[in-house]
Order: C-alpha cells, then structure tokens, then sequence
C-alpha cells in the first residue's frame, strides 16, 4: 500500500509540474511574442523616419539642382507609391509570417492609426 501511495504522489507530482510547467511556459511564450511585436513595430516607426529624411534630403537636393517642377511632382507620386506598396507589403507579411497561435494579438494593435503616423512621417 506504501508503494502504490508513494508512486501515485510521484506520477501525481508530476503531473501537476508537466501542467504547471506549460502553463507558465505559454505565459512567457505570450509576453515575448508580444514584446517582439512592439519592437517590429518600432522598427518599421523608424525605418519610416528614415525614409521620410532621405526623401526630403532627395527633394531638397533636386530643387537646389533646379528640377522641372512636373519632373519633381512625378517622382514625388512615384516615391508615394513605392512607399504605400512598400507598406502593405510589410504588413501583409508580418501577418503572414505571425504565429498562429498568437494571431489574437495583431487584434490588439490600431493598424489604422500605426499605418497613418507612418504616412504622416513620410509626408
């Protein structure tokens, strides 16, 4: 009978540590996911700054040039809509390539008002 107790305590304990093991591991596993995320997200913050400076550097340094003004407004629609693909295509594939099993966390960022503070830095 003290054998059978001691070995359901022992496969019990282990058990409860294999469950509470996971549980806490699928914490962590929460936690990095999303301080990965906020840190892809500053990234791609400041890669948009970074853009914005070398544009506006681009333009300045065309008009010191003297540009045609519609030879300067067509590359200002071109840079936009290289920039606007650009964009989607780093959105799409971030969610593409997110964790599925995290993908709830994506419903927690304001996509809308990240994508417009981007347009406005690169404006």
């Amino acid at each position: 009978m003290e054998l059978w107790l001691a070995a359901s305590l022992f496969f019990g304990g282990a058990l409860c540590y294999g469950i509470i093991a996971k549980v806490m591991d699928i914490g962590h596993s929460y936690d990095f996911v999303k301080s990965t995320t906020d840190q892809i997200v500053m990234l791609l913050l400041s890669t948009s700054q970074d853009i914005a400076f070398i544009k506006s550097l681009k333009y300045e340094t065309m008009k010191e040039f003297e540009t045609p003004e519609e030879q300067l407004e067509l590359i200002k629609k071109l840079d936009a809509a290289t920039f606007n693909a650009w964009k989607e295509m780093t959105y799409l594939k971030m969610v593409e390539v997110y964790p599925k099993h995290y993908a709830k966390l994506l419903n927690n960022y304001d996509w809308t008002k990240v994508t417009q503070s981007v347009d406005k830095l690169y404006k």
